[in-house]
């Protein structure tokens, strides 16, 4: 996946996912991070056992798509009374299908405790692809090349930084 694609996948994720509370794109380690927030701290047990089954999902999922990550890391992190699940994947294997999986996983396991933004009035307007797609133009055509990008929503808004 090239930078732009990679790009095209984050927002479309972070635009469907309202789940999702931040994406972070490292090209220069070609990384990217993606997170949901729990709003309790899950034991540490919880978290092991639910890393571990998201890795037998995803490595289900690697062989029929007859995929080879690169990268791939799952992190529990405890905070203030919330819990971050962190998904770290290379760019250039990352499917779009595969952080819907990592969600589904997620939804099913948490859905009570999931921090989400539902008020998709801005986020409904912007699935619109073409409007996606000026997104994903304006940011390509700045003056500086792909390095770090992230992504977080606020309020039903979604904002995307090149950094």
């Amino acid at each position: 996946m090239d930078n732009g694609s990679s790009l095209d996948a984050l927002i479309s994720a972070f635009l469907r996912y309202t789940e999702l509370s931040a994406v972070k794109f490292d090209s220069v380690r070609d990384i990217i991070k993606i997170e949901v927030a729990l709003n309790t701290n899950l034991e540490e047990a919880q978290g092991n056992n639910f890393i571990d089954a998201c890795r037998q999902s995803m490595a289900l999922f690697y062989r029929m798509r007859n995929l080879n990550p690169i990268h791939i890391s799952l992190k529990s992190i405890q905070h203030a009374g919330i819990t971050i699940l962190r998904l770290y994947r290379d760019s250039r294997t990352l499917a779009e299908e595969e952080i819907g999986l990592f969600i589904g996983l997620v939804r099913q396991e948490f859905a009570s405790w999931l921090i989400r933004d539902d008020n998709d009035m801005v986020t409904a307007a912007l699935l619109n692809e073409e409007e996606k797609t000026q997104v994903v133009n304006k940011i390509k055509s700045g003056q500086e090349s792909f390095r770090n990008f992230f992504v977080y929503r606020d309020k039903g808004r979604v904002f995307v930084f090149n950094r």
